[in-house]
């Protein structure tokens, strides 16, 4: 069986939850179940070739294609440049090219399986796998890579939009969610009969800590992408007011986007330059993990707080998405008032000064993220394969 995902940016300077998702997928089915993977991805970022972003890739469990560049992507930069969005006529005739491209591609050809990921508002890489599913006749799998379902400039799945809706009914195949609250939306919908509840997952052994915990001041962490949908700045603001109660108090920011000059002015307005570290761009967010006590997600951090579950931390989450499906308040984790900073800085002061409390949630998450474990789900989707080819 050979599946070919379809994903518009797969950078490895650039690795987020989704990435993280496709890599360790494929990384365990191709070796416990012998499935061969490809992706085909973008290489081009407005109008200039990604520095050290290869065309070709081949890791041995997963074979990278990217597309591009070509002289469509220098109109495309220009015409965002400076009218600060793209054309339809030139949507259209980027388009065709990536799909003409695509379709030379050895791995599009032999495929069995086209997956793809997420439905935001941008289509272009989603419309790319379903016409290469048409074209080749081979069924297409969606997975739903979100926890709520809304405005796309939310952070939501526009799933009840007409267009949406349409690429549901008619162009695929199965769909896999890891909400609740979402399935419910696609059995309303009358698409329960293709759709699929499989949990995101972790490999908790990777990220247990292998040494003993040092003595270190009680420091908190958040690890996520700094962009304004994903809220960053209400982890600042809050921290600033536990250090007002809890002045040796630490906080760890790993993670990079729009926001992070944006919050390093914000750190030295709010004179934190001795308490909050902005640790940017990490492949391997582990050793900060390590050293922390705390894991703060705001709304968008499921696969993070998977990963500090399985490193020994406790967890403070919004009372919100997937992440209220995934926590039992005050069990294996602190649920918060969405966007609330006061009711975010009373839970970080409430697990800084208990103990007892921070140690009793992180033993709690430690055992639930064991159904979690990729061991346990990756074979799920191995199922779903196995069905859309049945």
């Amino acid at each position: 069986m050979h599946v070919c995902h379809v994903w518009e940016r797969f950078w490895p300077i650039e690795i987020g939850g989704l990435e993280r998702y496709i890599l360790w997928l494929t990384n365990y089915l191709a070796k416990k179940q012998s499935i061969e993977f490809s992706l085909i991805t973008g290489r081009t970022k407005f109008m200039l070739v990604t520095k050290n972003i290869k065309k070709y890739e081949d890791a041995g469990f997963l074979k990278v294609y990217r597309l591009g560049p070509n002289p469509v992507d220098v109109l495309n930069g220009a015409c965002i440049y400076t009218l600060g969005a793209t054309p339809r006529l030139v949507e259209k005739i980027k388009f065709a090219s990536l799909y003409q491209e695509a379709l030379k591609w050895k791995g599009a050809q032999t495929s069995d399986i086209f997956h793809i990921h997420g439905i935001w508002h941008d289509l272009e890489y989603i419309n790319l796998g379903i016409y290469l599913s048409r074209h080749y006749h081979k069924p297409l799998v969606v997975t739903l890579h979100g926890g709520f379902v809304g405005s796309p400039l939310q952070g939501g799945m526009p799933l009840e939009s007409p267009p949406v809706k349409a690429i549901l009914e008619d162009d695929v195949a199965a769909i896999t969610t890891y909400s609740r609250e979402v399935l419910n939306t696609l059995e309303r919908m009358g698409l329960g009969n293709k759709s699929h509840l499989i949990t995101n997952f972790v490999d908790p052994p990777h990220f247990k800590n292998p040494s003993s915990v040092e003595p270190h001041k009680i420091t908190v962490i958040y690890v996520g992408r700094l962009e304004p949908v994903q809220t960053p700045d209400l982890v600042l603001r809050a921290f600033k007011k536990v250090t007002e109660q809890v002045p040796n108090a630490k906080l760890v920011i790993v993670g990079y986007g729009r926001l992070f000059e944006k919050l390093k002015l914000m750190i030295k307005e709010m004179n934190l330059e001795d308490s909050v570290t902005m640790a940017g761009k990490q492949t391997d967010v582990r050793p900060f993990l390590w050293s922390s006590d705390i894991f703060v997600a705001t709304n968008f951090g499921y696969i993070a707080t998977l990963e500090a579950w399985s490193a020994g931390l406790a967890v403070i989450a919004p009372n919100f998405g997937i992440l209220k499906e995934t926590i039992n308040h005050e069990q294996n984790g602190l649920l918060f008032e969405p966007e609330s900073v006061d009711d975010l800085t009373a839970a970080l002061i409430r697990l800084i000064e208990d103990r007892q409390l921070r140690e009793t949630l992180a033993i709690n998450g430690a055992r639930i993220v064991q159904s979690y474990d990729i061991r346990v789900v990756a074979p799920k989707m191995s199922l779903v394969y196995q069905s859309v080819i049945n």
